[in-house]
Order: structure tokens, then sequence, then C-alpha cells
């Protein structure tokens, strides 16, 4: 229900890395679990379950970040749209894990021994929602979306756009008698007052001609035929 409804909401190359994500975090919530050698209850299974709600929330956080920047960047490569949506929401996420974090470890640190097992289960996967998010999730999202022929024309675009830069190899270049010789800059010297001023004046003369010239061709093409009356 959760694939279809993010795919209906948003994209289904979005609810791949979310149903990803929650795999992940809940398989290692309880890998950890287990290594701690703790019982499982049924506070730990309500722990794992409050972990899946979290994760998916703050997931679709980003996520519905990128679908508003998506037609704010319409030329961007979504590389680069998943940059900027990270950088705009990573406070927020970070904020509130920590915020979550604080109570639940009080409860860790002073809680009974049912409360304890459900608060170990609680940081670990609320602390890991947050890492996936950020690691696992929007990466796998970037894979995804930048196969896709919208993204893919954008990356092709950018490509050809850039120049290539040619690196040179100045001792093989020296070796094989490649590298052009240096020469000393040559210094012009410097024209006479008079020829200076002869030169000037001929070239004011010749660009005011070139400006009267260019008037000429716009007032034709405003003319009917582009022919003078």
């Amino acid at each position: 229900m959760i694939a279809l409804y993010i795919t209906f909401r948003f994209q289904w190359r979005f609810a791949i890395p979310i149903l990803r994500t929650l795999f992940n975090d809940i398989l290692i919530t309880l890998g950890v679990y287990a290594l701690s050698g703790r019982e499982v209850t049924t506070a730990t299974v309500a722990a794992v379950l409050s972990v899946l709600g979290y994760s998916i929330y703050d997931t679709i956080i980003v996520f519905d970040r990128v679908r508003e920047n998506m037609p704010l960047m319409p030329k961007a490569k979504f590389a680069t749209i998943a940059n900027v949506s990270l950088w705009e929401t990573m406070r927020r996420s970070l904020a509130t894990t920590f915020i979550t974090l604080l109570p639940v470890g009080a409860l860790l640190l002073f809680g009974g021994a049912t409360l304890k097992d459900f608060a170990f289960a609680l940081f670990i996967g609320i602390g890991l929602g947050a890492i996936s998010t950020f690691f696992v999730a929007t990466p796998f999202l970037t894979v995804l979306m930048e196969r896709s022929p919208e993204f893919r024309r954008r990356v092709g675009e950018a490509a050809t756009a850039k120049a290539p830069i040619v690196e040179v190899d100045e001792e093989a270049a020296e070796k094989f008698g490649l590298a052009a010789p240096i020469e000393e800059p040559v210094t012009a010297a410097e024209p006479e007052p008079v020829a200076a001023a002869t030169a000037s004046a001929a070239g004011d003369g010749l660009s005011k001609s070139q400006a009267k010239r260019e008037k000429r061709r716009q007032r034709r093409r405003t003319r009917p035929h582009g022919r003078a009356r």
C-alpha cells in the first residue's frame, strides 16, 4: 500500500528507494538488537513499527522537496536537484532527529527494563533513519531518475555543452620535439607623436563613415522593400 500510494503521489521511481530504505533500517535495527543479546518482547515489536513510520516520514520530507524543485530547475541534472533539496531539508531533519533522540536517550538511561528495550530499538532505528535518508535513499533515487529519458537527455546536453579539457604532457612534448620554443615577447616601438595623431584622425574619420553607413542600412531595413526613397 505504501508503494502504491507513493507511486500515485510521486512516481514509481520514488517508491523503490523508500521501500529499500525501510528494509535497510528494519534489518539493521533487528541485527543490532540481536547482537546486543536483548530479549524480543511486545515492546520491541512496537519500537520496530515506530522506526518504520519514522523512517518513512523522514524520507518523504526530502523526496517532497525534490518533487517541488524539479519544475523550478527545468534544465538542471537530477543530481543537482537532489543535492539542493538535501541541503534545504538537512537542518530540519537533523534537528528533528536530535530532538527525538533526547527523550529516547533519557528512557534508555533512566527507564525500567521494559522501557530500556523499547528505547534501545528506537534509538538505533531513529538515528539510522536519518543516515539512510541522506546516504541511501536520495543517492538511489538519483541513480534511478538519471536513467529516465528526460534526465538522461539533460546529462547529454551538459556533456556536449562542456568543452573538453586536453592535458598536454610537457615532458613527452619536449622528448619528441613537439614543444614550441619559448620566444621573448617583442615590444612594438612607440609611434611618433605626429604619426599617432595622424592615425587617430584617420581612425576617427573611418569610424564616422562606418557609423553613417550603419545608420543607412538600418534605415533601409525599416522601409518597404529595403530601398531608400
